[in-house]
């Protein structure tokens, strides 16, 4: 035998204008023209809907109210926000996606925020960075720079080869100055002049001093 199966209600829709009063966690407080009720927002919804918005309202025969969509927003309401459950990608293909804002952007995350890319430009007139820990591993680094200030307690730098042009250089060391090298030479074209309080020479071997003429005392 056959057994009948039992048929299903097709669902009744109805839509309707409403006002959103207030939000009880993921529920919304609407006011249509029968009343107050409860709704939620629909997953197409990305707009999230605040408290004076004019909204369109999903109404069904098995009691599923959405808020389908924001049709106005009261002047001076709060900011526009786009809200999202769960990992969400934006995606763009066969073309370029471009953010821009009149006042500015934030990028904000409690855990990490990356960036991925063959090529990466950053221009601006001023730059202010706050970081606690930087790491910065590269092949290659030019800069064309006009003036530097760095102000650090502590500098540890390891080199293999280092080489500096300059037209002018000026050190000044508050404390102690010491250079460890297995062989200095220093050239100079014009005049040197050493001046200290006390002066102390020690070598090993012997000692060369060469010159047309020599003034001692």
């Amino acid at each position: 035998m056959y057994q009948a199966v039992p048929k299903i209600a097709a669902p009744q829709l109805a839509l309707a204008y409403a006002t959103v009063e207030s939000r009880d966690g993921d529920d919304l407080i609407v006011c249509t023209a029968a009343g107050r009720t409860r709704a939620r927002t629909a997953a197409s919804c990305l707009l999230a809907p605040d408290q004076g918005d004019q909204v369109l309202l999903s109404e069904d025969n098995f009691g599923r109210t959405y808020v389908l969509a924001i049709l106005e927003r009261p002047e001076g309401s709060a900011e526009n926000r786009l809200a999202f459950t769960g990992p969400t990608r934006l995606e763009v293909t066969g073309g370029d996606l471009t953010l821009a804002a009149e006042n500015g952007i934030g990028l904000a995350s409690p855990a990490h925020i990356g960036l991925a890319s063959a090529e990466l430009q950053v221009h601006a007139a001023r730059a202010e960075i706050g970081l606690e820990e930087t790491r910065l591993a590269g092949r290659s680094l030019s800069a064309s720079i006009e003036t530097i200030r760095t102000v650090a307690r502590r500098m540890d730098s390891f080199v293999a080869h280092w080489v500096q042009r300059m037209s002018s250089c000026f050190r000044y060391v508050r404390e102690h100055d010491e250079t460890q090298a297995a062989s200095a030479r220093q050239l100079v074209e014009g005049t040197l002049t050493v001046q200290t309080g006390n002066s102390v020479h020690t070598a090993e071997g012997h000692v060369k001093i060469d010159a047309e003429q020599i003034h001692l005392g």
